[in-house]
């Protein structure tokens, strides 16, 4: 019998190959021969799953969007948020790489209007995802009924983009302990429990009083 091949595992294996080559060597130098090297493959095995390395690059581009989206859906129910942005941090020589592979992709999305529309889409997806998780928080009272999801959700994803690409390009000067007392420094203001709120509130009336 013919040997079966799970097609969506190997696009998978290919983009996970591409995202170590861009990784490495940056997205105008990676080659599709670098690719299939990388993969243990043939170019002609990765032309079969795709039309061309721009295919190529982009199911890299779509794996590493696809990451994150997993892990704001598996941590949905996540207590705390800031726990869960930590997630995507570049700490590690793999969460690094992920980080190069989508700041590549930032340069050509200015020349390029159709990528800057995928680039889009994902963060519209990021942002919606972390806006599900602080209604469902503030549902369960465990979040401020005043902050605005959307809002925050934006904020969130521009605070870990600011210093998470320093901190992939000067991987010395913001090792984990940095980046997570960072983290901490610009999300916890913007994520008050109820009664932090109330606190606030009814401290600034009896200071008005007096």
């Amino acid at each position: 019998m013919p040997k079966l091949i799970d097609h969506d595992a190997r696009r998978k294996d290919f983009a996970r190959a591409a995202i170590a080559v861009i990784g490495e060597q940056g997205i105008d130098n990676t080659r599709l021969v670098d690719v299939a090297r990388e993969a243990g493959a043939t170019t002609g095995a990765i032309t079969h799953y795709f039309n061309d390395k721009d295919a190529v690059l982009l199911a890299a581009l779509d794996h590493v969007a696809q990451g994150i989206l997993y892990r704001l859906k598996a941590s949905g129910d996540a207590d705390d948020l800031v726990e869960l942005a930590a997630l995507i941090l570049p700490v590690n020589e793999e969460s690094r790489r992920e980080w190069r592979v989508w700041m590549s992709f930032f340069g050509r999305a200015v020349g390029d209007p159709a990528l800057a529309r995928i680039n889009k889409a994902y963060y519209d997806e990021f942002r919606d995802g972390l806006a599900a998780i602080i209604r469902r928080q503030q549902r369960k009272a465990k979040l401020a009924a005043h902050i605005d999801p959307a809002v925050t959700g934006d904020a969130i994803i521009s605070i870990l983009d600011g210093f998470s690409i320093r901190a992939t390009l000067e991987p010395d000067e913001w090792p984990a302990k940095r980046q997570r007392a960072q983290l901490e420094a610009m999300l916890r203001p913007l994520l008050p429990a109820p009664e932090t709120a109330h606190r606030k509130s009814t401290g600034g009336k009896k200071n008005a009083k007096a």
